[in-house]
C-alpha cells in the first residue's frame, strides 16, 4: 500500500515537473537499460533516479542518478566545452607531459 502511495505520488510529482507520465518515466528507465544515462552503475533502486531536463527549454533528456545530476551536470552548468576538457584531463592529464619531459622522453 505504501509503495503504490510512494509511486502514485512520484507519477504526480513527475507529471507537474516535467510533462512526462510514471509510464513514460518506466519506458525510459527500460531505454536506458535501467541504469543512470551517464555512470551506468546506479540503478535507482535504492533512490529513483532523478529526471534530467534542460533548464533553459525544458526537454526531458534522460534519467540520472543524483551524484551525476547535480555533481556532474550541474556542477558544470550543462557546460559541454567543461565536459570535454574533462574528457582532454582523463586521456591526456597535464602531468603525464610533465613527468614524460622531466624523463627526457618529451
Amino acid at each position: 500500500m505504501l509503495q503504490a502511495r510512494k509511486r502514485a505520488a512520484h507519477g504526480r510529482h513527475i507529471l507537474a515537473t516535467y510533462g512526462i507520465t510514471a509510464g513514460q518515466y518506466d519506458e525510459l528507465y527500460a531505454l536506458q537499460g535501467g541504469v543512470c544515462a551517464i555512470c551506468r552503475r546506479a540503478t535507482g533502486r535504492g533512490k529513483r533516479l532523478a529526471v534530467d531536463h534542460d533548464h533553459a527549454t525544458g526537454e526531458v533528456r534522460g534519467l540520472l542518478c543524483k551524484p551525476c545530476n547535480r555533481d556532474v551536470l550541474g556542477h558544470l552548468r550543462d557546460d559541454v566545452t567543461a565536459l570535454q576538457r574533462a574528457i582532454t584531463y582523463l586521456t591526456d592529464p597535464p602531468a603525464r607531459r610533465l613527468v614524460s619531459e622531466s624523463d627526457g622522453h618529451g
